[in-house]
């Protein structure tokens, strides 16, 4: 399985990081991994967006309960991080 070299931007302060993730990697997990790296504060709930970039021109929602590669993200995309809200 290869890894997905994605910048992942932080929901508040537009800090980012750059991180290898397994293709098979679900979006939560991730998520999960961020709070344990002290990336995220823990007791938010994330989702995550995909950003324009190649031939995509939109920003594209992400499903947290998809893997990296169920949600179409590739090699040197761009995940800006959101805090959920209740609709």
């Amino acid at each position: 399985m290869a890894d997905i070299n994605v910048k992942i931007i932080h929901p508040t302060n537009n800090s980012d990081i750059d991180i290898g993730l397994p293709e098979n990697i679900v979006l939560r997990d991730v998520f999960s991994q961020l709070i344990d790296a002290n990336f995220l504060s823990a007791g938010q709930p994330y989702t995550g967006v995909l950003k324009p970039s190649g031939a995509r021109k939109e920003s594209v929602p992400l499903d947290n309960d998809k893997t990296i590669g169920e949600n179409g993200v590739g090699n040197n995309d761009t995940i800006q991080t959101l805090i959920a809200t209740q609709a």
